[in-house]
C-alpha cells in the first residue's frame, strides 16, 4: 500500500513510501492444511514436527547454541536482566554496579532474534510479482473509548500486544500507531505501560 511520507519541519515536497498490508495472521492448524493439500504430508504429521521442532529450538537456544535452518534462517536467544517495580509503579531494569549481585536469578530471556538465510531472501525476492498497487486506505478510527475496551480485551486474553497487533486491530498506518501508542504510553491516567521486549516494544496493562 502507499502512503505519504510524514513531513519533517521545514519540508515542502510529499514523497511517498509503501508498506505491506497484512490481510490476516495464518496459524500452524492452517498452514497445517495447506501443506498437506500441496504435499504427501499429513496435516498431523506437519503439527507433530512443529511442535518437535518449537520443543527443540528452545532446548538448543537454552543449551547456548544459535540454531541455524539451511533455507530458512538463524536463531539465536536475547537476555536481559529482571525488572524491578520503581516509585512510579512501573517496572524498571535494575542497574548494577557490582558483578558479583548480577547472577543467573537475575537473567531472562527477554526474545529471540532471527535472520533469515539468503535462500530465503531471494525467494521472496523472486515472488514479487505478487503484490499489486493499492492506494491509502485506513479504517475509520474508533473512538478513545472503544479502544481502550477493546485494548484490554486484548491484554486481558494475551497479556501484551505490541505495534503491529495494534495496526491490525484498527487497521492504521505505523506513523498513526505510534502516534497512538505514545499517548496511551506517556498519559497520567493511561492504563497501559510499554517494556523492551528483545528488538521491540510490548504494551502491557498497568498493575492494579
Amino acid at each position: 500500500m502507499v502512503h505519504p511520507t510524514p513531513k519533517k519541519p521545514g519540508e515542502e515536497t510529499q514523497t511517498y513510501h509503501v508498506r505491506q498490508v497484512l490481510n490476516h495472521t495464518i496459524h500452524t492448524h492452517d498452514l497445517a492444511e495447506h501443506v498437506s493439500k500441496n504435499s504427501i504430508l499429513s496435516s498431523g504429521l506437519f503439527e507433530m514436527v512443529m511442535d518437535l521442532l518449537g520443543r527443540e529450538l528452545a532446548e538448543q537456544l537454552l543449551d547456548g547454541r544459535d540454531v541455524h535452518l539451511d533455507g530458512i534462517g538463524r536463531f539465536a536467544l536475547q537476555l536481559g536482566t529482571k525488572k524491578v517495580k520503581g516509585e512510579d509503579g512501573r517496572r524498571h531494569k535494575k542497574t548494577y554496579t557490582n558483578p558479583e549481585e548480577l547472577t543467573a536469578r537475575e537473567v531472562v530471556v527477554e526474545g529471540m532474534s532471527f535472520v533469515p538465510d539468503k535462500k530465503m531472501l531471494n525467494r521472496l525476492r523472486t515472488s514479487s510479482q505478487f503484490f499489486v498497487n493499492e492506494k491509502e486506505g485506513y479504517k475509520q478510527e474508533v473512538s478513545h473509548q472503544d479502544m481502550i475496551k477493546k485494548l484490554e480485551a486484548y491484554c486481558a486474553k494475551h497479556g501484551s500486544f505490541t505495534r503491529k497487533e495494534f495496526q491490525r486491530m484498527f487497521g492504521i498506518s505505523r506513523y498513526r500507531a505510534q502516534q497512538l501508542l505514545s499517548e496511551l504510553a506517556t498519559s497520567p491516567t493511561s492504563r497501559f505501560h510499554r517494556e523492551k521486549f528483545g528488538p521491540t516494544y510490548i504494551y502491557r496493562m498497568q498493575d492494579k
